[in-house]
């Protein structure tokens, strides 16, 4: 079974880490441009550190753990740098 030695109140707090990483990735991009914009970045990050050390105890709980975690924290990544606006062009440098 996917990461067997594990409590099932581990499952809800990783589960939780990682609805609440994907949400506050989606709400800095989604703030673009508003008056929030920094305090959703300033969340996104913190969410991003929680992310990052979710994966690293994730290691340790067992062989398929950090998987989902890792996942989550590259979702964040891609969600926050990626530009999905198709209607304007992007700048050059």
């Amino acid at each position: 079974m996917f990461c067997e030695e594990a409590s099932v109140d581990l499952y809800w707090v990783l589960g939780s880490l990682q609805v609440l990483g994907l949400l506050t990735a989606w709400m800095a991009r989604v703030s673009e441009g508003s008056r929030w914009q920094s305090l959703f970045q300033h969340v996104f990050l913190g969410g991003l550190i929680l992310m990052g050390g979710a994966s690293v105890v994730s290691l340790d709980l067992g062989s398929g753990c950090w998987l989902t975690c890792g996942t989550t924290l590259s979702l964040m990544v891609l969600m926050a740098t990626c530009d999905f606006r198709r209607c304007q062009r992007a700048t050059a440098w």
